[in-house]
């Protein structure tokens, strides 16, 4: 047990103590990961300072969600809005359920590091969805 608890720590933090990752098939890091990892490393591993910086990085990429969400219903017909309108719902629950899920002391490890663990897990989930939106480029025709 303490050498899963050791590995999902190892996971969540080290990406912290490197450089961040390219986002969504491009070449740069994404301003928001960019911030997240100035206040994470500088967080000076205090677990309050810790989720305030993964909570003002999930707001963000909520609002980015909700950016792609729009402009992306923009260019869709009636038929299209609709499909998307119920994907986008049906994520939702998905998102909320997977969090719920994660919570899990079986899945996410329990302990201190849990609230991070599961926050990182939200942020991934969410900028996951960002970088789903943002792709579905529509086809002209």
């Amino acid at each position: 047990m303490k050498k899963i608890l050791l590995a999902i720590g190892l996971v969540v933090l080290v990406p912290y103590a490197s450089a961040a990752e390219p986002f969504c098939k491009t070449n740069s890091v994404h301003p928001i990961d960019a911030q997240l990892e100035r206040e994470m490393n500088t967080s000076g591993g205090v677990t309050e300072h810790m989720r305030s910086a993964q909570g003002r990085a999930y707001e963000q990429w909520d609002r980015e969600l909700n950016i792609e969400y729009k402009e992306l219903m923009g260019h869709l017909s009636a038929e299209e809005k609709d499909s998307l309108r119920k994907a986008q719902k049906a994520w939702l629950v998905f998102r909320d359920a997977e969090t719920e899920f994660f919570w899990s002391e079986s899945i996410s490890g329990g302990g201190t590091l849990q609230p991070i663990i599961v926050s990182d897990y939200s942020l991934e989930l969410v900028k996951t969805r960002v970088c789903q939106l943002s792709n579905y480029a529509p086809v002209d025709g």
